[in-house]
């Protein structure tokens, strides 16, 4: 009887060992499929935007820009119905995509007000700050500027006046970093633009391009047609805001392609 449990013992010890070491076997797999996997996403993602890049750069813009009322319409019905409603009867002329301007110093800034908020809590609530989606409208001579909160619901709607604009300023703003690798992704005659809009206090500065792009939504390939589109309308809300205040003029990146 003792022999035949000291058996038993010696076969449970055993095969514990032997599930042991598959299991060590399979863990030790998890980090090498991982990394396969993310290779493997990386390298089409990588594909999939040079194919688009190759697309769009081939692209007549001179002939697609006669279609830019068409191409509003569609993304407003389809994308943007929200911003029709928040217009309420107010037409919607042009429009582009608004970025908060984020360097390094703004970076540290957010990370010390994040950990103060969360000492605050006792540390119960960690957070983060989130740069939310911008847009800018322009509706006859004047500019709107709506905010997003972290839901994608409409949380700040600015107006600005025409006296306001006339003092606002727009220029090129250099590639590099994440806003060079968003812009080049599209194309290689997409620019970046900072906007400096005048208020009575301290100015609001935004950075667009001339496509519809939001920096803080990681990259990922689309469909080539619709960032034609994207880049047709982003470039439509250019030329309309230039026409209207000179000062806010600037080359279109689709006339020189």
């Amino acid at each position: 009887c003792g022999i035949k449990s000291k058996f038993r013992a010696g076969c449970n010890y055993a095969w514990q060992r032997h599930l042991k070491i598959k299991l060590m076997n399979i863990y030790s797999l998890i980090p090498i499929v991982f990394i396969i996997l993310s290779l493997g996403y990386w390298f089409y993602t990588k594909s999939k935007i040079s194919q688009q890049v190759q697309t769009v750069d081939s692209t007549d813009f001179k002939a697609e820009f006669e279609n830019a009322t068409l191409y509003k319409n569609q993304f407003l019905a389809s994308e943007l119905p929200f911003l029709k409603k928040a217009m309420e009867q107010n037409p919607i002329d042009a429009f582009n995509y608004g970025n908060t301007e984020h360097n390094m110093v703004d970076a540290l800034k957010d990370g010390v007000k994040d950990k103060l908020k969360g000492m605050a809590t006792l540390g119960t609530v960690r957070f983060t700050t989130v740069a939310t989606p911008k847009y800018l409208v322009l509706s006859g001579d004047k500019l709107h500027l709506f905010d997003t909160d972290t839901d994608g619901e409409i949380d700040k709607h600015l107006i600005f006046e025409p006296t306001q604009l006339k003092n606002s300023r727009l220029a090129v703003y250099p590639l590099e970093g994440q806003i060079k690798a968003q812009a080049q992704a599209r194309g290689k005659n997409v620019k970046a633009y900072k906007l400096s809009l005048q208020t009575d206090g301290k100015a609001i500065e935004l950075i667009l391009y001339s496509c519809l792009i939001f920096t803080d939504i990681p990259e990922t390939p689309v469909d080539a047609k619709e960032t034609v589109k994207a880049i047709v309308i982003a470039n439509d809300f250019l030329k309309r805001l230039g026409d209207c205040y000179p000062n806010l003029k600037v080359a279109l990146p689709i006339e020189e392609s």
